[in-house]
């Protein structure tokens, strides 16, 4: 994997990291070295990095016959009960069969627990997914994801309010994508 694959699988995992966590994490005496690789692969900074991966404009290198699944892990079906009837589920099969292939994931963080997603939870994301009057999705603000619902009005442009101040009309850097799946963590 590349150096710069690292950066985004680091970027994926906390939407909110910054240079200095990044040059920690990957090893490098100073956060220039970041700025170093970034620009080096084509990126203005940061920011710009950020966009691409969080937006999934960013195209991870494909080892050839690599199979993009975890290396030696076993994934045993669940039991699913519909109804009066019991079958088993493979979770993994279930989401991919119903997400776009640049849907994402990140685990919420911080201490708001915004709706639907709480401090611990994982939010499945669909950049390509449609949005409906009040669907939620998952916007930039300054580089940072926040949860947003998103209502429209004919003829002006959609209306983003915040998930934990109703109140706030948010104004993204752009839209990251619709929130299809929550996994909760209730423990």
């Amino acid at each position: 994997m590349s150096r710069i694959d690292q950066m985004a699988q680091l970027v994926l995992a906390d939407p909110t990291i910054t240079a200095k966590e990044l040059a920690q994490k990957m090893g490098y005496a100073e956060q220039k070295s970041v700025y170093y690789w970034l620009e080096k692969a084509g990126y203005r900074g940061m920011k710009d990095f950020k966009k691409s991966v969080l937006s999934g404009c960013f195209q991870f290198a494909k080892v050839p016959g690599e199979i993009p699944a975890v290396k030696d892990s076993i994934k045993l079906p669940i039991p699913l009960y519909t109804g009066d009837r019991m079958r088993s589920l493979d979770c993994s099969e279930f989401l991919h069969s119903r997400l776009g292939p640049e849907s994402f994931a990140i685990q919420v963080s911080g201490e708001k627990s915004g709706h639907p997603g709480s401090p611990g939870d994982i939010l499945i994301i669909d950049p390509e997914a449609p949005c409906d009057q009040g669907s939620i999705v998952l916007v930039s603000i300054n580089g940072r994801p926040h949860q947003a619902r998103v209502y429209y009005m004919p003829g002006k442009s959609p209306i983003y309010v915040d998930t934990d101040n109703p109140s706030l009309l948010l104004s993204p850097d752009f839209v990251m994508g619709k929130v299809v799946f929550v996994v909760k963590h209730a423990i």
